[in-house]
């Protein structure tokens, strides 16, 4: 898990250098006209995160051949949903 999200912050931190900053994000004559963030954006990512894990949660009881694992990998899902309330 430890190397799994160093390697992602890692990968992250090297593309945000190399995307650089938003262009007139740090311009002061141009404060008032930058808009922090777009709010359908910010839905549409909650939503590929909900996906994700959705796939990831119940993944990881590695294994769904039998009943009492199918049923395990359920519990998982109906946590993951609920979890967030």
């Amino acid at each position: 898990s430890g190397l799994v999200h160093m390697v992602g912050g890692m990968g992250a931190i090297v593309g945000a250098i190399i995307v650089g900053p938003r262009t007139g994000r740090w311009d002061p004559s141009k404060e008032s006209d930058f808009e922090g963030h777009s709010v359908p954006f910010c839905v549409l990512g909650t939503f590929f995160l909900w996906f994700g894990w959705y796939g990831f949660n119940p993944g990881s009881t590695l294994s769904m051949h039998t009943k009492d694992s199918a049923n395990l990998a359920g519990i998982v899902a109906v946590n993951t949903t609920l979890s967030p309330c």
